[in-house]
């Protein structure tokens, strides 16, 4: 969710990471990229992804706040509960 990331970078369709570098892509259940998700979200098939948009939230609101994209925690949640339901993964839920 950094606001000065170029527009055309891909993101994880889950919680949002840039996608720059092919290690960092998520892999289908067989072992191939999954260029929608990255790697941490989407290690082994979209199927096997767990969790649902709050403890996503959760999870990244602190690394946000620590990568010093946003000020404290609270802001790093406003900015992820308006910003993850856009994503790929969460549209369904909202």
């Amino acid at each position: 969710m950094n606001p000065e990331m170029n527009p055309n970078t891909p993101v994880c369709q889950s919680c949002g990471m840039p996608l720059q570098s092919p290690d960092q892509i998520g892999k289908h259940a067989d072992g191939t990229p999954h260029p929608d998700y990255c790697i941490y979200c989407c290690p082994e098939g979209e199927e096997r992804m767990t969790g649902t948009l709050q403890e996503m939230i959760d999870f990244c609101a602190p690394l946000e706040v620590k990568l010093g994209l946003f000020p404290d925690e609270a802001a790093a949640r406003a900015a992820l509960g308006a910003y993850l339901p856009t994503l790929k993964r969460w549209r369904s839920q909202g």
